[in-house]
């Protein structure tokens, strides 16, 4: 659709760091999915925007991106490039936007809202200048999701501790002014602004149950707040090979992303005595912030009736299906498209969107479109192989014990997999130890098993 729009020339000078980023994580994850590069790439520039470009189009339309690596388990190395996206954050100073791992809705919310740590006064200078940098965009901030399959059938527990994040991610999407989530134990915890840039892995075998046709992540609009990343059903994936040294960030890309956070600026915090409603010292503190206006985009020549061509091709493709699943997801893709443009204008320096940027941005949604219907034909299969299966069972045993800590053997992680045998849990872990997937640790005659990467 793009093609047809656009001279892809234009796009090709869209985004010199973008190039630059992609050239890097190929380098470093050679055996990656040639769209995760890219994506991540795109994560990093939305988490670093945090909530502090926008444009205005019929309101209020800031960049926020939910993105989704979406591919069988150890053949295209999602963990790893990721891992380059937030190490670039790193390199850059703005790791400390970046949200933990897994958590509670409640302190997902928490962590968003302005709340002073307990020890803030005892440390160290250095850690107090990051707590006040999180203080002051609060509710702007970067998550990598690691096992987001794992998440997804939490969620989809009735009455569940994870449920609430079914309505929370799509509500954080739309970017109200302000977000309140009460509880009874703590009252409501307000986030101001809230923007989330949400990166996240699972395989095609953790989504399969939940994406059903006419399932209800389809209709409710869950699902359409993402970019799947997925590669063809039957591409067995890259044979590249590791480069030697040690993976570091270079400055081209460092640069940039040190002087678009220090032009967008960040609101200024003080830490004040609480008091009550009768203006008395409550013996604690809160932070107070100063009102913030993020940076505004315009619209270049041509760029709005790109944008319409394109929204009313999708729509009218929608009109033509008969399944109803996707229509969400098409709907929503000029808007994912619309984000990036905006993300690519603002890191150049410049306010205004031009069509070379928009060019880019819609041949990155129609990458992701194309993705898309390669997870549906995945899904689409009538059931995973028995091999496929149970390499995705050992493989999420495996993780879960790592997660709390253990390194187990072969037979341990077969307890908690029905009807699988030691045996079968050695014939799986065997090519994945073969192929750097998985570390193997000999003890004597005990062998232990720990993931190296998704």
């Amino acid at each position: 659709m793009c093609d047809k729009t656009h001279d892809p020339a234009l796009a090709g000078g869209a985004s010199r760091w973008l190039d630059d980023y992609i050239a890097l994580s190929r380098h470093w994850s050679p055996r990656a999915y040639e769209g995760f590069h890219e994506a991540v790439g795109l994560w990093v520039l939305s988490t670093a925007a945090a909530g502090r470009v926008m444009v205005h189009f019929g309101g209020e339309r800031f960049t926020s991106l939910y993105i989704l690596l979406c591919a069988r388990t150890s053949l295209h190395t999602k963990s790893t490039t990721a891992e380059i996206g937030a190490q670039t954050l790193k390199a850059a100073g703005l790791d400390w936007l970046l949200l933990g791992d897994s958590m509670t809705p409640q302190k997902f919310i928490r962590d968003l809202a302005a709340h002073l740590p307990d020890d803030y006064d005892s440390l160290p200078p250095a850690l107090q200048e990051r707590v006040r940098a999180r203080l002051a965009l609060s509710g702007q901030r970067g998550w990598f999701y690691e096992e987001f399959g794992q998440q997804i059938a939490a969620m989809m527990r009735l009455n569940g501790i994870m449920a609430d994040f079914r309505g929370l991610l799509r509500r954080l999407d739309d970017h109200h002014e302000v977000y309140a989530y009460g509880t009874i134990s703590r009252g409501d915890d307000t986030v101001e602004r809230p923007y989330l840039a949400l990166l996240a892995n699972l395989t095609p075998a953790e989504l399969r149950f939940y994406a059903r046709p006419g399932g209800a992540l389809w209709q409710d609009g869950f699902y359409a707040r993402f970019a799947f990343v997925a590669p063809p059903r039957h591409d067995g994936g890259k044979r590249g090979k590791f480069p030697p040294g040690e993976r570091t960030i270079p400055p081209s890309l460092v640069e940039p992303l040190v002087a678009w956070h220090q032009r967008l600026g960040m609101p200024d915090i003080r830490i004040v005595a609480a008091t009550d409603g009768e203006g008395k010292p409550t013996g604690s503190r809160r932070v107070e912030r100063d009102e913030f206006a993020p940076a505004i985009c315009t619209f270049g020549p041509g760029v709005v009736d790109a944008y319409y061509a394109y929204y009313d091709g999708l729509l009218d493709i929608v009109e033509q299906s008969r399944s109803t699943d996707l229509d969400g997801n098409y709907a929503r893709l000029a808007e994912k498209a619309l984000r990036i443009a905006t993300l690519l204008a603002s890191l150049e320096g410049c306010d205004l969107i031009e069509l070379r940027h928009w060019a880019r941005s819609q041949q990155i949604a129609e990458r992701w479109r194309a993705d898309l219907h390669h997870l549906m034909a995945a899904l689409g299969e009538s059931e995973p192989t028995r091999s496929e299966q149970q390499e995705d069972q050992v493989w999420q045993r495996l993780c879960l014990l790592a997660a709390g800590g253990q390194t187990p053997t072969a037979r341990e992680i077969g307890q908690g997999i029905r009807g699988m045998t030691t045996q079968d849990v050695e014939r799986v872990l065997g090519p994945l130890a073969r192929s750097g997937e998985v570390a193997v640790e000999s003890a004597g005659r005990t062998q232990r098993y720990r993931p190296v990467e998704v």
